[in-house]
């Protein structure tokens, strides 16, 4: 009976001992922060103004000031066409050509005056439609046969060799913005798409911001207008595609960087948590270039150094942490 007592008692006092332990540990442990880290590392770092954009090209809208019926169409619409070839002729295309050419034989002996010759040289120029420079027929709006009303636009030519991309800069970053500042141009259309360009142009003059090609009229947003020119292929971006634009300000080939997740503010400064050995040790940094990603240090950390990157609120200095 005794012996089963001092068996007893020892199972309490082993169970005790244990829970006591287990207690003991958790409460040891219970200020240990688990975290991720990244290392600073040396690399390219580009500084980045970001804008919305609209791509714009010269566009032809195509008539005549006397309007007239279609006898033949040259083109069809997806056309590529060059500059002075003939799209359309009207009904009396033939007539004034005749007429013309007459009429210009004549000037030359001096048989008709000038403005006789000017006239019939209009009436020729308004029986036809001929492409005022190199483009892709876009639109035809009249059929073979029908009549085109005077001033209104028969046919659509588009000239994509010399588009460019319009951007609203905000008014707060324009003073880091100039010409020759290289872009880079992406659209939701083509994800996977880069297209580069340059700036060419600045407005002189801040405007409302238009969303849609309308003012916002809720608030008071300035912005300037940036005229892009394309670098390279762009085939595949039409006229009024919204596109999403970087304008690269400052780029640094070896420059120092950190994950801007690791940054913390504290009393106007900026810190990191330098991670060595279980402890994180608060450390104030000096930054320049920033990219979405990264940002330049400039002071304040080493290469190689591992930084955390994750739970810094709970992070203090000097405390203990866990890498997962």
């Amino acid at each position: 009976m005794r012996k089963n007592r001092k068996w007893l008692w020892l199972i309490i006092i082993l169970l005790v001992l244990g829970l006591g332990g287990y207690i003991f540990l958790r409460w040891w442990n219970s200020d240990i922060i688990t975290i991720k880290t990244a290392s600073v590392t040396r690399g390219k770092i580009e500084s980045i103004i970001s804008a919305s954009g609209i791509v714009n090209a010269p566009v032809y809208e195509l008539g005549t000031k006397l309007g007239g019926k279609i006898a033949d169409l040259k083109v069809k619409e997806g056309d590529t066409v060059s500059r002075g070839q003939l799209l359309a002729e009207f009904d009396n295309y033939e007539q004034a050509r005749n007429d013309f050419e007459r009429s210009k034989r004549l000037y030359r002996d001096g048989a008709v005056s000038q403005q006789a010759f000017d006239v019939a040289k209009t009436a020729f120029e308004l029986s036809r439609i001929v492409a005022p420079n190199d483009g892709i027929v876009a639109k035809i709006n009249y059929r073979l046969g029908e009549t085109v009303v005077p001033a209104s636009p028969a046919i659509v030519v588009v000239n994509y060799e010399q588009s460019w991309v319009e951007a609203q800069v905000d008014e707060i970053d324009i003073a880091g913005v100039k010409i020759g500042d290289r872009v880079k141009i992406t659209s939701d259309v083509y994800p996977d798409k880069i297209y580069i360009g340059e700036i060419y142009w600045i407005a002189p003059i801040a405007e409302l911001r238009r969303v849609g090609g309308r003012v916002k009229l809720d608030e008071e947003s300035y912005v300037f207008l940036c005229k892009i020119k394309f670098i390279g292929a762009h085939a595949e971006l039409k006229v009024n595609m919204s596109v999403n634009v970087d304008i690269v300000t400052q780029k640094k080939e070896q420059a120092l960087l950190l994950p801007r997740e690791a940054l913390v503010s504290k009393d106007d400064s900026l810190t990191v948590f330098v991670v060595k050995k279980n402890r994180v040790y608060q450390t104030k940094i000096l930054t320049g270039l920033r990219s979405y990603a990264s940002v330049e240090a400039t002071a304040g950390v080493t290469e190689g150094e591992v930084v955390a990157v994750s739970n810094l609120p709970k992070l203090k200095n000097k405390g203990r942490i866990k890498v997962e």
